[in-house]
């Protein structure tokens, strides 16, 4: 633009001189060499300009934009706080890394960039790195996230116009599938997806925390024990999966696993299924374990007492359904009795007593009947009956009708055995003063009932495979059946899921355990047999063994006679 305009003018300048040649007169020269200087001097003015705002572009106002532009990118990349269990040991961190990044203004040839690039082993390829660079006007993209140190220094070594890099943050999880479904994982910008990392994602990132850390109430130890138990578990008994969740009874969840899991470090090759929590998603119907909270609302409302006789000699028929026992003793049960051997027959005439308004005002107070409590945001609904009918307070009565997650169960369980007091579970450390409460759910004479109850299962009921010398284990063993479309499926074709719930010591328990197996498979050491009692009571003491001495630490566990034992007629 600025040679045309240069030519013109020293062309006018020159027939302003050839003019003068010819012009017959000074004033018509004059006039004309006027017009002739103010169109040249227009034309300088407007090249001057050109020429500034060049200047000026290229000095200034480029350089604003790049800065803008690397200053929002550094906004946007913060480092986040590392997570730690209950005792300090690191569980996830950032790591400090590099990540190329191109002003596709800057770039001089895209077809050769692209290309050079694509051939350093870990980066994109050509066609990718050239759809990132082909819009001019942007100044600033991705072009590889993270990258190894020997990748940024080949690229730094081809010095490649427009290529850079930033310093970025890579969420490390230490223990890789450990603590997968409760911690969670982060996407590549370090924003929390799932667990405590997208519950926290924003807190993670504060000065106040990062200067600190996010302390859990999650013990190293005791996770890497209980995940090691239920996998050989999950292996010796062919099943699909397994879920634990062992507790403090002020509500600090020490241990969560639930498998199969995922590795939040690669989750290119995960299975979507992988990634589902079965202690806070799961709502399964959770069989004879809910004798617990039938026997506790029996004796809690003034219904029964210990040695109060209910007749299992004969099922029960609703409709063209029957009632029945495992291995029934065909006879009239003490409450005592009942809940020792599990008998359906007698909780289902027991739930009658009662009444279904008096049970569903219970199971409401045990927060039975809505969402887990717990800072993840993984957490399903209880399936709830639409109509609660007294032949739906039988069933679930002993396990069905009725389905909740894992945790609900384990928090309302413990908050009966411990002294009636309800119990807020948590997975973060400094939290138990903030849900301290004095919230009763029942009596403590009912609670000591129900852990007397718990102990004569564990010594001579379907628990005695759970029993460990030396320490008061209480607990309750359940097995329910999967549904399948409207039922649960032809006998011998039949799903289940078997549970142990249990804690120690006895007289008052300070950690509560719930371990699920689902749908594991009979063999030569079972007998046969694929139930509860048979898998998950056994799985229970192998953690037990391992877990007691370090949270005893060795100190002999005493407990009081078991008063329940007169009520107890054993065969």
């Amino acid at each position: 633009m600025a040679e045309p305009l240069l030519r013109k003018l020293f062309r006018s300048l020159f027939d302003g001189f050839a003019l003068w040649r010819h012009a017959k007169s000074h004033s018509v020269v004059m006039k004309a060499l006027r017009a002739r200087v103010l169109f040249s001097g227009a034309c300088g003015i407007v090249i001057f300009f050109v020429i500034t705002y060049r200047l000026a572009d290229i000095m200034i106002i480029s350089n604003v934009r790049t800065q803008e532009q690397r200053t929002y990118a550094s906004e946007e990349i913060v480092q986040k706080a590392d997570i730690v269990d209950r005792n300090g040991e690191l569980i996830a961190t950032s790591l400090t890394t590099a990540s190329c990044y191109a002003d596709p203004s800057v770039v001089l040839d895209i077809d050769e960039t692209a290309e050079i690039l694509s051939k350093i082993e870990g980066m994109p390829s050509a066609e990718k790195i050239k759809f990132k660079l082909s819009d001019k006007n942007k100044h600033f993209v991705w072009i590889a996230r993270h990258v190894t140190p020997n990748i940024q220094e080949k690229i730094m070594d081809l010095g490649l116009p427009g290529i850079k890099f930033q310093k970025d943050y890579k969420r490390i999880y230490i223990h890789g599938n450990l603590f997968a479904h409760t911690i969670g994982y982060c996407d590549i910008d370090g924003v929390g997806m799932c667990g405590l990392e997208r519950c926290y994602s924003d807190k993670l990132k504060e000065k106040s925390v990062l200067d600190k850390k996010l302390v859990t109430t999650l013990d190293l130890r005791i996770q890497s024990i209980i995940y090691e138990e239920l996998k050989k578990a999950i292996d010796k008994y062919n099943a699909k999966g397994g879920n634990v969740i062992l507790m403090k009874t002020n509500g600090e969840i020490l241990a969560m696993v639930s498998l199969p899991d995922f590795d939040p470090n690669n989750l290119k090759k995960v299975k979507i299924e992988n990634m589902f929590n079965r202690n806070t998603l799961g709502a399964f119907e959770q069989g004879s374990i809910m004798k617990i909270l039938n026997v506790a609302i029996a004796l809690d409302s003034g219904s029964a007492r210990p040695g109060s006789v209910f007749d299992a000699s004969e099922p029960i028929k609703i409709g063209r359904y029957k009632v029945t026992d495992f291995k029934g003793k065909h006879r009239p049960l003490t409450l005592a009795e009942a809940f020792v051997y599990s008998s359906n027959i007698a909780c289902a005439k027991m739930a009658q007593v009662f009444g279904t308004n008096v049970q569903r005002k219970y199971m409401q107070h045990f927060g039975m009947l809505g969402k887990p409590e717990i800072e993840i945001l993984e957490c399903g609904h209880s399936i709830v009956p639409a109509c609660w009918t007294e032949t739906t307070g039988m069933t679930i009565s002993y396990g069905y009708g009725l389905a909740t997650t894992p945790l609900q169960l384990l928090t309302a369980v413990t908050s009966i055995v411990n002294d009636g007091i309800k119990i807020h579970p948590t997975l973060l450390s400094g939290q138990r003063g903030k849900r301290s409460t004095s919230e009763r759910v029942v009596s403590s004479e009912t609670s000591e009932l129900v852990r007397e109850l718990m102990r004569a299962v564990v010594c001579f009921g379907t628990g005695k495979k759970a029993a460990l010398a030396g320490v008061g284990i209480i607990g309750k063993t359940g097995t329910a059946y999967k549904t399948k479309g409207k039922g649960y499926g032809a006998a011998g074709n039949r799903q289940r899921i078997t549970t142990f719930i249990g804690g120690f010591p006895k007289d008052k328990p300070q950690y509560m355990m719930l371990a699920s197996l689902d749908d594991p498979q009979a063999t030569s050491e079972t007998f046969g047999y694929a139930t509860a009692g048979w898998n998950i009571a056994p799985t229970a003491r192998h953690i037990f063994e391992r877990i007691v001495p370090i949270l005893s630490n060795g100190k002999p566990q005493h407990e009081s006679p078991l008063k329940v034992a007169k009520y107890l007629k054993l065969d």
